[in-house]
């Protein structure tokens, strides 16, 4: 027969083993979450996202005439069949490369890249496979207002208004993107982190409690 000094110390053993893994579990749902600018002298970080369509309406870009800021994402998405670019080129020749811009190479859907904008200032784009170009396949970003596309290209296909959301581009049909999702995506983790935290607590108070009553009501017999 166990001697009532070893059942005590067993007892013992086992508060403090169930002690430890409710202390475990407890903090295991408290993330540190990072702050969203760790250093508070820089600016605050763009969360800007634009999404655009490559091969919209098979030779078109779903947005060929925006605006952007520096910082800001762009989110190029190969959409439709065929073979398409996105290159850089300039307001005076919108079909031909521009020496030193961007080229993000021809691909097929699907395919996805992002670039965020490096500065304030025009940017004209275009396919270079094939007529792409010519056949509408060019837009630009911050275009001078009174500024007219060359009337020998093919006038590129009627845009899709879009408001630029962020921060995680999430494309949708229209080729917009939603920030709602998001924010109520967050709401929704960090309601549950609380919940899940005070459960834990509680349960833990709860096993605390009975492990007390269990080890009293033994000595007591």
């Amino acid at each position: 027969m166990i001697s009532k000094k070893l059942r005590i110390l067993m007892l013992m053993g086992i508060f403090i083993i169930q002690v430890i893994v409710v202390k475990s579990q407890t903090y295991s749902v408290n993330p540190i979450l990072p702050s969203g600018n760790p250093n508070p002298t820089d600016g605050p970080i763009s969360l800007t996202n634009h999404v655009i369509k490559v091969g919209y309406m098979e030779t078109g870009f779903s947005r060929n005439n925006f605006t952007a800021s520096k910082g800001n994402v762009l989110w190029w998405m190969w959409t439709g069949k065929g073979l398409h670019s996105v290159v850089e080129s300039t307001l005076e020749n919108p079909c031909q490369s521009k020496v030193g811009g961007f080229n993000l190479g021809q691909h097929t859907e699907p395919y996805n890249i992002t670039m965020a904008v490096p500065e304030d200032r025009t940017y004209v784009f275009f396919s270079d496979v094939a007529d792409d170009c010519k056949k509408g396949m060019y837009g630009g970003i911050n275009l001078p207002q009174d500024y007219t596309w060359p009337k020998d290209l093919s006038q590129p296909p009627q845009q899709i208004v879009t408001t630029p959301l962020g921060p995680t581009p999430t494309a949708t049909v229209s080729g917009s993107m939603s920030i709602a999702a998001a924010d109520a995506e967050s709401t929704s983790k960090s309601v549950s982190n609380s919940s899940s935290t005070y459960y834990l607590k509680e349960s833990s108070f709860g096993i605390i409690v009975g492990s007390l009553v269990l080890i009293i009501s033994i000595l007591i017999l």
